[in-house]
């Protein structure tokens, strides 16, 4: 005899169905790393904050202890790959976005924009070349600079994110992912 009653059987199916998908769902990316990115199927209003935040939560986990939470970190605007001179609304606010997780983690962050003498260029955000970190350094006791760059494709913006000791120029924690190239963020790259 059935211990489930006929009302019983669909529920425990959605319930299977449910466990089975959720599973799938939450798997982790290569070595435990969780995977950054919107599938392509998605819907065209993602919003790139959410994205953002979820890469720079991830380079905090992997961050540990080579970053003292007291040691300041200066964000600088992510640069077009294609001209490393060149940022756009949505390279300042993929920056910002990111910065503003590290600071809700704990760490220091220094805001650039208040800074009338740091590396701002007319029209193009706050860069980092690598010459410059050791000035940075010195003149802001910075420890280390939230850096990125994106490159632009047909359908998708690929983004890698790296945070950068100062006074070594090594990569303690970095971060690639990808958003869908939608009408508000191709408005961004004006």
């Amino acid at each position: 005899m059935n211990a489930l009653t006929p009302c019983a059987r669909p529920t425990c199916a959605a319930l299977l169905l449910a466990l089975v998908v959720a599973g799938g769902c939450a798997a982790p990316g290569p070595q435990g790393y969780s995977l950054v990115s919107v599938p392509e199927t998605s819907t065209p209003d993602i919003d790139p904050s959410l994205i953002a935040q979820q890469a720079a939560d991830g380079m905090v986990l992997t961050l540990g202890e080579k970053l003292r939470e007291r040691e300041v970190i200066l964000p600088a605007s992510f640069v077009d790959e294609s001209n490393l001179e060149k940022s756009s609304p949505l390279g300042r606010l993929l920056a910002r976005q990111m910065a503003s997780r590290f600071t809700q983690a704990g760490h220091s962050v220094v805001e650039i924009t208040l800074r009338n003498e740091i590396l701002l260029k007319k029209g193009a955000g706050q860069f980092v070349l690598s010459q410059e970190a050791k000035e940075i350094r010195k003149t802001h006791k910075v420890s280390a600079v939230l850096a990125g760059s994106y490159v632009t494709a047909k359908n998708r913006i690929f983004v890698n994110a790296q945070l950068i000791r100062t006074n070594d120029g090594v990569v303690l924690s970095s971060n690639d992912f990808s958003l869908p190239l939608t009408p508000n963020i191709r408005a961004l790259l004006k």
